[in-house]
């Protein structure tokens, strides 16, 4: 079963960089330290699924990090999770930057970040479910 998860991580992370990093096509090289403006600017001018999009988006491709890798994972530490969330994110950002793949932002290493969170919160929900017989696997 460990191994079969693996794959699917490592799928998963695949999928991930080709979504964010081997995307076809160029743009200019761009970063965006500012926090939140980008974001907010797209909520007062563009349509509401572009936000959504963009706001859950950046959030929800990385639950699936922070609820596979404590599985995987001896000791599932929140904050071991949470800190690899963070630096696969920022390795993202940076190979956007560097291979002009879209802007490198603050904003989304947070969004990121806090879909790991929300995955590991989601895998310790599973675990109390599961010794609750609520959920058997």
């Amino acid at each position: 079963m460990k191994k079969f998860i693996w794959l699917i991580f490592a799928i998963y992370i695949l999928v991930v960089l080709k979504l964010t990093v081997f995307r076809a096509g160029y743009v200019e090289r761009q970063i965006n330290l500012t926090l939140f403006i980008d974001l907010i600017e797209t909520y007062k001018n563009a349509e509401l699924w572009t936000f959504l999009r963009l706001f859950l988006g950046n959030i929800g491709w990385f639950v699936p990090f922070g609820f596979l890798l404590p599985v995987l994972l001896k000791k599932e530490r929140f904050w071991k999770v949470a800190a690899l969330g963070f630096m696969f994110s920022f390795v993202i950002e940076t190979l956007q930057y560097i291979f002009r793949k879209g802007v490198a932002e603050l904003d989304d290493l947070i969004l990121n970040t806090l879909g790991v969170v929300v995955g590991y919160c989601l895998y310790k929900l599973f675990l109390k479910l599961n010794k609750c017989n609520i959920i058997k696997l």
